[in-house]
C-alpha cells in the first residue's frame, strides 16, 4: 500500500502550500483507517522539505512520480521516500530514500548495528544504509513488478541524514565495518543533498514516472523464484528436516487441502495439528512452507514468540548468508490491517501463544490474532499444544480456533502427534514429569536414554550445564525483571542468597540469546525460551513450585510468581486458581528444551527430595 503517489511538480507544490502534512494525515485515514500521531506528523513536516529541495534542485522533469510511505507487503514498515522515472537512456528506475532526523551516532556491536538518541534516550538500532538496503530487497523479493524479467526496473537505494553533519575525522557511520552497506545504499548527510540531487537526476531525469510508479503499486505481491530456490535449495538435503511418519501423513493432509483449494478458490480450510513438545511441528511447518513456496502460493511463517522466530529462521539460513529468507517469518500482530484472503497459506506454529491484541497494536473490536489470520488467508494452518500455554494472555487453543475457524465457515481438519523426538526420544520423559507436576496418582517411573539429574546448588548447575556441555540455565519466573542496566551491564535478577548465587536475566535485546556465546551466564525466562531447543538445559525451580510432605503434592505458592503480566486475578473461595496450571505448563515447557538432558535446582526442598526419589537418583 502506498500512502502517496503524486508527480513531482504536485509534490512540491504541497510541500511550498505547507499542505504535505494535511494530505499524507488524510491519505492514511482514507486508505488505513488509521490516525496520524503528532509525532509522525512532525516528522513529515520536518523530513518533507529537506526532500523538496533535493526535488528541485534536481531539475526533474514534472512528470516524474513521488511515492510517500510506501507500506511494505504484510509488514508494519513503510518506505520514506520513493521517486520514479527514466534515465536518458530509457531505463526505468526507482530510487527508495531512507530520511533520518538523526544528529549524531555511534557505532555499535553486531552486523550493521548503530547507536543513536531515539524515543527520549540512547538505543541501538540498524545503520540507514542497511535499512535502506533491507527494504530494497524486501521489494524485490516480494514485489512482482521489481523481480520480473518483463517489467524492466531496476531498484536503488540510499539514505539522507538531513540534519546530521559529518564528523571531519573518524565519523562513526561511516566506519570500514558498515561499508558493504554503505556501498548498496550510500548515505548523504548535511550539505551533501546537492550530490543526492545530481545522482537522483543521473537516474530519473527523463521523467516519466506514472508508469512505474503504478507498476509498483500495484503489482501482485508474492515471494520472487530467487527466493522459492533459495529455501528449497536449504531445506532440501538437510537432515533436520526430513519428516518421519506422522510427520509426514500431517505434511501430506495439509498438501492434499491446498490443491484441493486451487480446485475450489472460495472455500477456506483451518488445520490444526496438535502435538506437545519435541513431536516435530516445526518441522512439518518449514517443509510445508517450502512446498508452497515451490506451487507459487503466497505463504508465510509465523511464530508469536520473538526469539523462537530469531533462531528459526538462523537453523534455515545457517551461514549460507540468505538474510532474505527473513522476510518469510512473521510475528503474530502483523495481521491485523491484513485484507480478507490476502494469502493463501499462512503457517501459525506455537499458535498456543496467541494473543488478543499485540503489543502497542490497535484493537479491532470482535477480533483477537486467531481470527486475523483466518481472516487474511485462504488456508490456516495452526500447531498447537494446549499444556504450553504459559500466560493468562494467552488465547490460542485448539477450542479457540475451531470457535473462529466456524465463524468463517471454514472446513476444519485435525490432526495430533505424538511421536517424541527432543528428550532423547524419551516419551517416558515426558510421561514421568506430567505425572510429577500433575500429581497423578500413578507416577511412572524414569527410565531410557534422557539424562535427568537434581543438582544440590545452582553453581554447580551451571558448570554442569554451561561450562561443561554448552546449554543453557532457565528459570521459572519467581524473580521479578530489573530493566535497568548499570555502565552498561545487565543487573543481577536471579538472586539465591543461600548459596550466593546472582545472574541476570536474558538480554532483552539478544533476540538470539539461547545461542549466542556471549549470552552464556544470562538465564533465559519462559517467555525468551518457548519452541526454542537445546542439547542441555538447566532449569532453577523457583519456590512458585514447592512440594507438601503432609499432602505428597506439588503446590503451587502465588505470592513467589512474579510475572505480572501473565498472573491471573485471584479466583473466588472454592474456584481453582488458573495460575496452577499456567506455573505447571511454565516447568513442563522449561523442562523439555533439553534434547539429550536436563539438570534441576530446587529452591524448595522438599520438592528436591520429592524429584530425587522419583528420579530414581541421588542427589548430585
Amino acid at each position: 500500500m502506498i500512502i502517496y503517489n503524486e508527480t513531482s511538480s504536485k509534490f512540491l507544490h504541497h510541500i511550498y502550500e505547507k499542505k504535505i502534512g494535511y494530505v499524507l494525515k488524510e491519505n492514511v485515514l482514507t486508505k488505513m483507517n488509521k490516525v496520524v500521531s503528532g509525532s509522525e506528523l512532525r516528522s513529515w513536516e520536518n523530513s518533507l522539505p529537506q526532500m523538496a529541495k533535493v526535488i528541485r534542485d534536481a531539475d526533474l522533469k514534472d512528470d516524474t512520480h513521488v511515492l510517500l510511505e510506501y507500506k511494505l507487503p504484510s509488514s508494519e514498515k513503510r518506505i520514506d521516500f520513493l521517486v520514479a522515472g527514466e534515465d536518458e537512456q530509457g531505463r526505468k528506475n526507482a530510487v527508495i530514500i531512507e530520511l533520518k532526523q538523526w544528529q549524531k551516532a555511534k557505532a555499535a556491536e553486531g552486523d550493521g548495528i548503530v547507536s543513536t538518541f531515539l524515543g527520549g534516550r540512547e538505543r541501538e538500532t540498524v545503520h540507514p544504509s542497511y535499512q535502506a538496503s533491507s527494504y530494497k530487497k524486501y521489494l524485490q523479493n516480494f514485489n512482482e513488478s521489481l523481480y520480473s524479467d518483463t517489467s524492466n526496473i531496476q531498484l536503488h537505494s540510499c539514505a539522507y541524514l538531513h540534519n546530521y553533519i559529518m564528523a571531519s575525522i573518524g565519523e562513526p557511520l561511516l566506519d570500514k565495518r558498515y561499508s558493504n552497506y554503505l556501498q548498496e545504499s550510500p548515505l548523504y548527510f548535511q550539505f551533501g543533498d546537492r550530490e543526492l540531487s545530481k545522482n537522483i537526476r543521473k537516474l530519473v531525469s527523463k521523467g516519466n514516472g506514472r508508469e512505474i510508479a503504478e507498476a509498483i503499486e500495484k503489482a501482485k505481491i508474492r515471494p520472487s523464484k530467487k527466493l522459492v530456490e533459495t529455501v528449497s535449495s536449504l531445506l532440501k538435503g538437510n537432515e533436520e528436516f526430513v519428516l518421519l511418519d506422522e510427520q509426514k501423513v500431517a505434511y501430506e493432509k495439509v498438501v492434499s487441502k491446498y490443491n484441493q483449494f486451487r480446485k475450489q478458490t472460495e472455500q477456506k480450510h483451518v488445520i490444526i495439528i496438535e502435538g506437545g513438545p519435541g513431536t516435530g511441528k516445526s518441522v512439518i511447518g518449514l517443509n510445508l512452507m517450502g512446498y508452497m513456496l515451490n506451487k507459487k502460493a503466497y505463504v508465510e511463517y509465523i511464530t508469536p514468540n520473538q526469539a523462537f522466530r530469531e533462531v528459526l529462521r538462523k537453523k534455515l539460513i545457517g551461514s549460507s548468508g540468505h538474510l532474505e529468507v527473513r522476510d518469510l517469518f512473521k510475528g503474530s500482530a502483523s495481521y491485523v490491517n491484513a485484507p480478507e484472503n490476502y494469502f493463501d497459506v499462512l503457517i501459525c506454529d506455537e499458535a498456543h501463544r496467541l494473543k488478543e491484541q499485540g503489543h502497542m497494536k490497535k484493537k479491532i473490536e470482535g477480533e483477537n490474532q486467531v481470527t486475523q489470520i483466518i481472516r487474511s488467508s485462504r488456508i490456516s494452518v495452526f500447531f498447537i499444544d494446549d499444556l504450553q500455554k504459559i500466560s493468562k494472555k494467552d488465547i490460542g487453543s485448539v477450542k479457540e480456533v475451531e470457535k473462529e475457524a466456524a465463524r468463517f465457515g471454514a472446513e476444519i481438519h485435525k490432526i495430533e502427534l505424538e511421536s517424541q523426538y527432543r528428550c532423547s526420544g524419551s516419551g517416558n520423559y515426558i510421561s514421568w514429569l506430567d505425572s510429577i507436576l500433575n500429581n497423578e496418582k500413578e507416577t511412572f517411573k524414569l527410565e531410557g536414554d534422557f539424562d535427568f539429574k537434581v543438582i544440590s546448588t545452582p553453581q554447580q548447575l551451571f558448570k554442569e550445564i554451561v561450562v561443561k556441555r554448552g546449554g543453557r540455565l532457565l528459570a521459572g519466573y519467581s524473580w521479578g525483571w530489573n530493566k535497568v542496566s548499570v555502565n552498561g551491564k545487565l543487573p543481577d535478577d536471579v538472586i539465591i542468597e543461600e548459596h550466593n548465587f546472582a545472574l541476570p536475566w536474558n538480554d532483552p535485546n539478544r533476540i538470539d540469546w539461547a545461542i549466542h556465546p556471549e549470552c552464556s551466564n544470562q538465564i533465559g525466562c519462559i517467555h525468551t525460551v518457548q519452541g526454542l531447543e537445546m542439547d542441555y538445559v538447566g532449569v532453577i525451580i523457583g519456590n512458585d513450585l514447592g512440594y507438601n510432605e503432609d499432602t505428597k503434592k506439588t503446590i503451587i505458592r502465588r505470592d513467589e510468581f512474579k510475572d505480572k503480566g501473565a498472573k491471573p486475578a485471584k479466583p473466588k473461595k472454592g474456584q481453582t486458581d488458573p495460575l496452577e496450571e499456567l506455573i505447571r505448563n511454565t516447568y513442563k515447557t522449561l523442562m523439555t528444551r533439553g534434547m539429550k538432558g536436563c539438570y534441576v535446582y530446587c529452591c524448595d526442598k522438599s520438592l528436591e527430595k520429592y524429584m530425587v526419589e522419583k528420579s530414581n537418583g541421588k542427589l548430585e
